[in-house]
């Protein structure tokens, strides 16, 4: 990028980590809100997510053998989106990622955008220790309702690696501007090969 004409500098968002327990508390509410339309909707047999949970139960050897289902139970507790604490929950996360977060280090470096790898390589399933999540460069604008954009950016021992561009509200335009510049300048993507394993510097 710096070949191409642009300025980079290193950043760091001020209120990164302080919306994630809000975060969370939006996603419980809103997980059982769209579960139970869509159960509803869909002419599904099991019509909420109580349903779901206490099915779950009943066949645990099946449905169950690896993980829990506490992020149902917990979601099973929260109420309508109409409640007061789903509101401040979700006012405080965009508050803190978009306006205090993706605004502020904007304003206070004088940038057009931001730029971060998008998330790491995917990883295998891991029954025991769970998901080697390895963060995301999108999540601020997620949680902010901002606009980001991914693109190719290479690979890494041929699992495809991507690059994020994140910018305040209404900056879709530019964001694709830059994300078609890098990719003209770069020609990163490669096309998917289809392996039938993972290499062996990803197995656990």
């Amino acid at each position: 990028m710096r070949a191409a004409g642009a300025t980079v500098i290193e950043v760091e968002i001020a209120t990164a980590g302080q919306w994630d327990e809000a975060e969370y508390e939006v996603l419980l509410y809103e997980f059982k809100d769209g579960l139970q339309r869509y159960l509803r909707d869909s002419g599904a047999p099991l019509r909420s997510l109580d349903e779901v949970i206490a099915y779950n139960r009943a066949h645990a050897q099946q449905e169950l053998p690896y993980f829990g289902q506490e992020h149902f139970e917990r979601a099973s507790q929260r109420g309508p989106l109409t409640d007061a604490r789903y509101r401040q929950a979700a006012a405080k996360a965009r508050r803190l990622a978009g306006p205090e977060g993706i605004d502020a280090v904007l304003k206070r470096h004088r940038l057009d955008a931001l730029v971060a790898p998008a998330t790491g390589p995917a990883f295998l399933v891991d029954p025991i220790n769970g998901d080697h999540y390895s963060g995301s460069g999108y999540g601020a604008a997620a949680v902010a309702g901002y606009p980001s954009l991914t693109v190719p950016m290479g690979d890494a021992h041929g699992l495809p690696l991507g690059l994020a561009f994140l910018g305040p509200k209404w900056s879709e335009a530019q964001l694709l501007g830059y994300g078609y510049a890098f990719e003209q300048r770069t020609r990163a993507r490669i096309a998917p090969r289809y392996l039938p394993s993972l290499p062996v510097l990803m197995r656990p």
